[in-house]
Order: C-alpha cells, then structure tokens, then sequence
C-alpha cells in the first residue's frame, strides 16, 4: 500500500509539473483540483471556429483542462452516443435539439446549482509564482433562465424544475427572397401579408407549353422535396389557431369532425396543400421537383422558408444571388407566432468531469459570449437583453422579429418519426379523393391519424 501511495504521489507531481504547477505550497484540494482534466465536446450545427476561440480562452484560465471538440453529423449522434456510453467512453458535453431533449434526458446530468473548479494564475510577473484557488462557480437558476432567456428556451430545457441544458443562438423562421426574380415578376413591394405572399407567388410561377414548372414562386405544399415541411405546416397549424400539444398529450386533431371545416388544422392542411395541387392558383411546387433549398439557390424559386442558419447555405451555393429575406406574415398581426429550432449545450450524466463540464457551457453562455458567437455566426440570440440591438441588423431582423412568440410544440422521443408523419400525411392529403366531401373525410382521417401517430412517440 505505502509503494502505490509513493507511485500515485510521484505520477501527481510530473503532471502538476508538466502543467507547470509545483506540489509546494498547494493544498491537497488544490492539487487534486488542477489533475488534467480533458473534456469530448460533440456538436452538430454549432460553429466550430467560434467553438475553438472559446475553447482557447477557458484553456489559458484552466491550464490544466484540455477540450477537444468533435463535430458529427446530426442523424449519426444518436448511435455514435449510444455506442461511446456501451463502451464507457462518452463524450462530456453534447449538443442536443430541443426536440430530442426529453429523447436523451436519461443519459443527461441536470445542471447543478453550482461548481467547484480550479483557477490558475501568476501572483507575481518577477517570479511568475503561479497560484490556484479553488471558485464555486454558480450555475444559472430556473428563475434566471426564465428572465433572461426567450420564453421557448425556457419551455424546453426545464424538465420537472431541472435544468438539462442552455443554449449558443436561437432561431426562427422567415422567408428568403430573390429579388432579382421577385423584381422580374412585377412585384414592387416585398409581400407583408397571406394575400400578398400569394399574389406573389402566382406572378413569380412560370410554366412551360407542356404546363411543367420552370420557375417556382415557392417550395410549399409536399413533404418529400421540403425539408421544413413538418415546421412549415407545424406554423401554419400554430396561426390558424391550433393547439398542437398540451403536455405530453398531441391536441391538434381535438374536435376535428367532417363537420367542421373551419377547424384549425383541417385550415392550415388546405392551405399548406394548395400550392402542390394542380387545380389551385397558387400551384407552384409538386412531388417531382427537386430539394426545395436546392431549387432556390440554383435560382428556380422566388421564395424559400428558411430559418438564419440556412443563410450561410445559400450564400455558399448562390454567391452571386440578390438575396433578401421577410419576416413571416402574419394571421393575426396583434398575436404573431413563429416555430423555434436550436440547440442546447448539456453535459452527460457519465462524464468523469462534470463540474469542468457544467463550467465550460456556463463560460460559453455568459452573455458576452452568447454577443461574440451571434455576431460571429449571424444567428438570432437566445437572450432578451440582446434582442434589440439584433432588430437594427438587416440580415437578423426578420428572424428577430417574432423571436418571443417563437415556440416548440414537439417535445417527445422521435422527431424523425413525427415530421414522417407530416410528410406521409401531406402526400396522401394531395391523392386525388373524387368530391369535395371526400376530400374533406380524407383530411379529417388524416389529421385524426397523423395525431394518434405522433401520439405514439411522445
């Protein structure tokens, strides 16, 4: 026993060393409490260089934490995650959507109410004495989060009065525009309202002698080519006045009967519909065309729903376009609504460091930091002290806009699966039926189906 102690001692005082720090004069706290530590930093769509200033940053404070960040894809961090805690190697920190987050709380640690961690720094620039002390750390409260953040972040990341995780940016959804088309299609004013969006969509559609689609006025009304078709329609429910969830339990489809043709879904399904059907006005899109960001940065659609973080995309296959962007109309101006989509910083509940964990997201956000990463990303801030500096920036503005009304309804365990249902449920809606009383049995079926489904996976 005394010879392991000798050893253990012995590898203690080369790794404080090899940081630079001496055993003299340090506490048996202290010396346990700048051990290396190294932390696995998984993220999906967060900016990696942002990332890496900020983990230089921490780095310098805490010599003795190492941080590497890893980016992977999002339909591959389930089973990557899965396979790292089979073998007792997980990541310390991961990036989860809202969506997921009730899908992954059982491998996640709540947030403490606070941590202890090392500081490390020179007493002294003549004898560069270095000196550690040990700080309690305190972690953002549920009330703090409550006051300082946009209402939805609240609403996703506390679960039964815990924290599980905070977020980088936020983001909502808008409408991209080129203006080049929109100007070649006689509109003059960029469309503030439904009735103008559609009036410019009809002038901006083009179509061949054999009454094919060249020029899209808008990506709207499929599932199979729209990747935003599940927040699209999801939007529209929510401004027609549907209540999409209630707790666990999905509400969209409640009171729906054949008799009821104004309910809120059954309005909102129609309207979504009617740009993919022949025999509309506003036909400009079908199940044949191609990827719908595809066909907008490739210059064959006028309109694209999109939220800011496509804005990079666009940009990167579409240099040259005039590309402009509006906030979303409106039903109802006096109660503006809008869907969410980021990511929440969290930490794993098998990590061997949470503390150094939990302090890291805390460090990246702080409020000066959440500045430097949205100013550096173009992204919509998560806080409510920063909103209006964003509402003055051209490019933000239209995310911004209805930024705390924006909201997530889904909160169950497959996102994947319930947006499959919205897209199976968009391309039956779009067969052909043989009445307008069919047509609104099929609908109502759908809708009560589509419910029971995504039901299923809450």
């Amino acid at each position: 026993m005394k010879h392991k102690k000798i050893i253990s001692v012995a590898i203690l005082s080369l790794a404080l060393l090899t940081l630079g720090f001496g055993c003299k004069g340090l506490s048996a706290e202290q010396a346990a409490a700048v051990k290396p530590v190294k932390l696995n930093y998984w993220t999906v769509y967060n900016d990696l260089d942002q990332l890496e200033a900020f983990k230089k940053e921490y780095e310098a404070k805490r010599p003795y934490v190492k941080i590497n960040i890893r980016k992977v894809r999002g339909e591959e961090l389930e089973q990557l995650l899965l396979r790292a805690l089979a073998d007792d190697v997980p990541p310390d920190i991961i990036s989860v959507s809202p969506r997921d987050l009730r899908r992954y709380a059982s491998w996640l640690a709540p947030m403490p109410a606070s941590v202890k961690v090392a500081n490390v720094y020179i007493k002294s620039q003549y004898t560069k004495e270095q000196v550690v002390t040990i700080e309690e750390n305190k972690m953002p409260s549920v009330s703090a989060v409550k006051s300082n953040f946009v209402s939805a972040v609240y609403d996703d990341a506390v679960i039964d009065g815990k924290i599980y995780g905070l977020p980088l940016a936020f983001d909502t959804m808008a409408i991209y525009y080129n203006k080049e088309l929109l100007d070649k299609s006689g509109v003059a004013e960029t469309p503030k309202t439904w009735d103008e969006f559609m009036a410019a969509v009809k002038l901006g559609t083009r179509f061949n002698e054999k009454g094919d689609i060249v020029q899209s006025g808008v990506a709207l009304g499929t599932g199979n080519n729209i990747d935003r078709a599940f927040d699209v329609l999801s939007l529209f429910m929510l401004q027609s006045g549907a209540k999409m969830a209630q707790g666990n339990s999905v509400s969209f489809a409640n009171g729906l009967t054949p008799g009821k043709p104004n309910h809120p879904a059954l309005v909102a399904l129609r309207f979504y519909t009617d740009f993919a059907r022949p025999t509309k006005e506003v036909y400009s899109w079908n199940e044949t065309m191609k990827d719908a960001l595809e066909n907008f940065a490739s210059g064959k659609s006028v309109f694209y729903f999109g939220f800011a973080y496509d804005y990079p995309l666009i940009k990167a296959r579409a240099p040259q376009m005039d590309l402009e962007i509006m906030p979303m109309p409106q039903l109802n101006e006096a109660a503006p609504v809008n869907v969410a989509n980021y990511w929440l910083e969290t930490v794993i509940k098998k990590s061997k460091h949470p503390d150094e964990a939990w302090d890291f997201v805390r460090f990246m956000t702080t409020p000066d930091n959440i500045k430097k990463y949205t100013d550096a990303t173009k992204r919509p801030t998560p806080l409510r002290s920063q909103i209006k500096d964003q509402e003055a920036d051209e490019m933000l503005k239209s995310f911004v806009s209805t930024i705390l009304q924006a909201e997530n309804w889904y909160r169950g365990r497959n996102k994947e699966a319930a947006a499959k249902v919205f897209a199976e449920m968009l391309h039956n809606s779009l067969q052909p039926s043989g009445s307008a009383k069919s047509e609104n049995q099929k609908d109502v079926q759908l809708l009560t189906n589509a419910a029971k489904l995504i039901q299923q996976t809450m």
